[in-house]
């Protein structure tokens, strides 16, 4: 998850953020509609102009993500993104000072798919990089459904700065803010970032030493990359994947290889020419009962409402005993009063 802007802290605030969730479509609000490709499954009730824009965006980024991440990928998992049209209404179901959210496989979400929740529409600023940071995630667990902390992280700091044009795309960028070379935190040791299984580690020495981290890897040691990319693949167990790509290298050695280049190293940003290819979409309305799973789903994952989820998702098997959402949240959500 990314940091944004501040959301509605005082309770005035946050009662103003609840009334930004509009109606079900049933009782006048906006009309939801799924765009589905091979690689997408989005719902969103954003306009369908800017609907089908975002699923352009998202399909380039994936075809550079995966064209040159990797290349040989024959995993076809789409991943599921829920597109709210403003910020204020993604502020109802965005924790603390999140603007877009992931939930990918193993680490957790009912749905057992790769989910991403963000506004189709901001106005914050760095919301596209935010956007593409978390996307990366999805588009990249889809291919590798079991990853270490640090190289989730690493490849999402390596893609969110990606410049995609009409027929190209920059890689690798160096963080900035507002056009300017961005000051990182010092580094932590690398044995102390592979240790790193849990959001209570992730602070910035750790996000600046995955993303140096993943960088010098990209660059300097391309070829020890795409093997442990493999292995993860093949093994699914991070713990199996690191030998069989660094061997007996030790992370201090790695620290002082990783050091090194830094300082003297030579950082490329990679241009790659790309014929980007046209997705085919397929489009169908969505009814309230959606909608009501859409949002118990985001309640619970994201903000831990268990109340909330409840409501919602009590309107949406009131309509569809039989949704996959409902079914996929129904035990955990309502708790041994749902159970047979």
């Amino acid at each position: 998850m990314a940091l944004r802007r501040a959301t509605c802290l005082l309770v005035a605030a946050i009662a103003a953020c609840g009334a930004a969730v509009p109606q079900v479509p049933g009782k006048g609000g906006p009309a939801w509609r799924e765009f589905s490709t091979d690689h997408f499954v989005v719902w969103t009730d954003a306009s369908e102009d800017r609907a089908r824009e975002l699923v352009g965006e998202i399909e380039r980024l994936r075809q550079v993500v995966v064209g040159t991440a990797f290349p040989r990928a024959t995993a076809m998992t789409r991943s599921f993104v829920i597109a709210l049209r403003d910020d204020a209404e993604t502020d109802a179901f965005m924790p603390g000072d999140f603007f877009a959210a992931v939930a990918s496989p193993p680490n957790g979400n009912l749905l057992r798919e790769p989910v991403i929740v963000m506004s189709a529409s901001s106005n914050a600023f760095g919301s596209d990089r935010v956007a593409a940071h978390e996307l990366v995630h999805a588009i990249s667990h889809a291919v590798i459904p079991v990853q270490p902390r640090w190289f989730a992280e690493g490849m999402a700091k390596f893609y969110e700065t990606v410049d995609i044009g009409s027929d190209y795309a920059d890689i690798g960028r160096a963080p900035d803010y507002r056009g300017q070379p961005m000051v990182i935190h010092h580094f932590e040791p690398i044995r102390e970032m592979l240790a790193c299984k849990t959001l209570a580690c992730t602070d910035y020495a750790f996000y600046a030493t995955a993303w140096a981290f993943y960088t010098y890897l990209a660059n300097a040691q391309s070829d020890r990359l795409a093997r442990y990319e493999a292995a993860l693949v093949q093994s699914r167990d991070p713990d199996q994947a690191w030998p069989q790509a660094f061997g007996e290298t030790t992370p201090e050695r790695l620290d002082e290889d990783m050091r090194q280049w830094v300082v003297a190293g030579k950082h490329q940003v990679l241009h790659f020419k790309v014929a980007f290819r046209r997705a085919a979409i397929a489009e169908r309305a969505l009814g309230d009962a959606d909608v009501y799973a859409a949002r118990a789903f985001m309640r619970y994952e994201l903000r831990g409402d268990r109340n909330g989820a409840r409501a919602d998702l009590a309107a949406a098997e009131a309509l569809a005993p039989d949704h996959p959402i409902v079914r996929a949240l129904k035990t955990a959500v309502c708790g041994p009063a749902c159970r047979p």
